[in-house]
């Protein structure tokens, strides 16, 4: 039984009465009970479980709201705290910020390659303190010069302003010669850093200025053909012109060449496919010819690219600045009369002949027209420093001594008078070269062709093509080898003649004469018999090796010079058997050497026969000194 207390009026306490109204069921009404008996006021508890949700709701309701506030309080703290962040960094007594520097750039957006730019720049303090080391560059693009001194480069603008107070302005004006391709828009990077009295930290403020070039400081035109036949010489004619109002140094026109195309020659020096023109003065203006051949196939293009601009120094000719590129599209044509040049058989484009000997030309033509060509004729112009035109013979042409040139023509061969389409025919003539001596010996073949056509338009019409071919003649090298009993120095020792079974010294005497062009790397080489000793004693140019394994005896030449010689001995020691009296005996095989022309670009050799107990060359020598007793 349940014990309502009561309070002092014999009634139910407070407490009692808060408790019966929680746990009162709101939906069914109950009447007031008397308090006589417990029971009756006692509550089950499954009653109790099915009506709490009904009250407790009303309690979470006043937490969430609760919880909001104390959120909503929280966030506006935030804010105010940021704020008052922000207000004391920006707007404090000693806050720096690179947005309160303005850099302003006055000068010309427009230019002329090579003109002075005139920049003015003012640098504003907004901060409210003082900045120091206040620090201004400007880069410049390469090719830059001082405006007070065009020969010497000028890359970047550095000036360090010292403190700048608070509200405090400086000025600066900048010149500055500045280069480029017309078109192209430069930009001036531009930094500014600056620190403060109370921090290490360093501040920089970035900006930038731009320039638009409108002419380029160099220019180059080409004049050239449009329509080349392939193997004719192709001429170029380029001009180099100075636009700038000063004068540019150390100018440059690159003319890398395409494939297929040979330079012959030049007007001026060709340095890894460029010319280096100098300076120029303003308005200045330099021509330069350039001719080659051109070889490709009927209908190809070759496009040439001639840039001109300025090189990094007189004895560095890499392109330092590139001003201006001009484009020459040049188309090949077949030529109307194919020819082709055998010299003793060899077709190939660079033949080596020898020198003082006969050679045999044979030349080939042929119709490569659609049409048939009249009155063709085939004419070769023989020039060059190494050929005896004396000796030039023709069965087949006409060789006219005036001018070096066989003439193939309808007058020497019927055929030529009507060339049909792809008819072809031959035609040969001999020469003699002369003996070495010259310098770059070489003969040039000039071949021309010409004959009538019927045009497009039905019109007879002229046609020519030409092409020209030089060979190179190579050099001679003599070479003698000779005993001695004297010569080296070394002191003979042993009989004289010879004799069975006693050991008797000589000198070998090697001599190489270089008659014609430079010959490098020569070498001599020779083997000794088992009877012949190797003793180690040499003289004379050069330096010698033995191997004993094959007992060959080696001396290295080296370089030898137009017309030049060299002479080196070596000491041998020869003991003569009894099956050798009565005889001359050799003391090494034969001798052969070996060098590389430098002007024919080919190997060049000769022999000599080897030397014997004979030393002609010895003073009081008698042929009977050199049999074996």
């Amino acid at each position: 039984m349940t014990i309502h207390p009561r309070d002092e009026e014999g009634g139910v306490s407070s407490l009692e009465r808060a408790r019966e109204r929680l746990y009162r069921p709101m939906d069914i009404p109950r009447p007031r009970a008397e308090f006589d008996t417990a029971e009756e006021h006692t509550l089950p508890h499954e009653w109790e479980e099915k009506q709490l949700p009904t009250v407790m709701p009303h309690q979470g309701e006043r937490h969430v709201r609760l919880a909001g506030i104390f959120l909503g309080a929280a966030f506006t703290f935030f804010l105010v705290a940021l704020a008052a962040a922000g207000y004391f960094f920006y707007f404090g007594s000693n806050s720096v910020s690179t947005d309160k520097i303005t850099i302003d750039i006055q000068g010309p957006t427009t230019i002329a390659g090579g003109d002075t730019v005139p920049l003015s720049l003012t640098i504003t303090n907004k901060n409210p303190v003082a900045i120091e080391n206040a620090t201004i560059e400007i880069d410049f693009p390469d090719g830059t010069r001082s405006a007070t001194d065009v020969l010497s480069p000028y890359s970047r603008y550095v000036e360090n302003l010292g403190t700048l107070a608070s509200g405090a302005t400086v000025t600066r004006s900048v010149k500055a010669v500045v280069f480029g391709a017309a078109g192209q828009t430069i930009t001036l990077p531009v930094s500014f850093s600056y620190g403060i009295a109370s921090s290490n930290a360093i501040f920089d403020k970035k900006s930038s200025y731009a320039i638009a070039i409108t002419s380029t400081p160099l220019s180059v035109s080409v004049d050239s053909l449009g329509e080349v036949v392939s193997g004719d010489p192709l001429t170029f004619t380029l001009t180099v012109r100075s636009n700038s109002t000063i004068p540019l140094s150390n100018v440059v026109l690159a003319v890398p060449s395409p494939f297929g195309f040979s330079v012959a020659s030049s007007s001026i020096p060709l340095n890894n496919s460029s010319f280096f023109i100098g300076t120029l003065a303003p308005g200045a203006t330099k021509q330069v010819t350039l001719t080659g051949t051109l070889v490709g196939q009927d209908g190809e293009q070759r496009v040439f690219h001639f840039t001109v601009g300025t090189a990094n120094s007189a004895q560095d000719q890499t392109m330092a600045v590139t001003y201006m590129t001009q484009d020459a599209t040049v188309s090949i044509a077949a030529p109307f009369i194919a020819t082709s040049l055998a010299i003793n058989g060899d077709t190939s484009s660079d033949v080596v002949m020898t020198p003082g000997s006969s050679q045999s030309v044979t030349l080939n033509y042929t119709n490569t027209l659609a049409t048939t060509v009249t009155d063709a004729s085939i004419s070769v112009a023989v020039s060059g420093t190494a050929i005896d035109f004396n000796s030039i013979r023709t069965t087949s042409g006409f060789y006219n001594s005036s001018n070096h040139t066989i003439i193939f023509s309808k007058d020497t061969d019927p055929s030529l008078a009507s060339l049909a389409p792809g008819a072809s025919g031959i035609g040969t003539f001999t020469f003699s070269t002369l003996p070495v001596g010259t310098l770059s010996p070489k003969v040039s073949f000039a071949i021309s062709a010409s004959g009538t056509r019927v045009g497009q338009t039905n019109v007879p019409e002229q046609v020519t093509t030409s092409s020209v071919q030089t060979s190179k003649v190579a050099t001679t090298v003599a070479l003698s080898s000779v005993s001695s009993r004297v010569i080296g120095g070394f002191g003979a020792s042993g009989p004289i003649p010879p004799r069975a079974n006693q050991p008797s010294t000589y000198s070998i005497v090697w001599d190489v004469q270089d008659q014609g062009s430079a010959v490098a790397g020569g070498t001599v080489t020779a083997t000794l018999p088992t009877y012949v000793t190797y003793t180690g004693n040499t003289s004379g140019a050069g330096t010698f090796s033995y191997d004993s394994t094959s007992n060959t005896v080696t001396w290295n030449t080296g370089d030898l010079a137009q017309g030049g010689s060299a002479r080196g001995v070596f000491q041998i020691s020869f003991t003569p058997s009894t099956s050798q009296k009565g005889g001359i005996v050799q003391f090494t095989s034969p001798v052969s050497f070996s060098g590389y022309d430098r002007f024919a670009g080919v190997q060049v050799s000769a022999t000599a026969d080897p030397a014997t107990t004979a030393t002609p060359q010895d003073p009081g020598y008698v042929q009977s000194d050199a049999i074996v007793q």
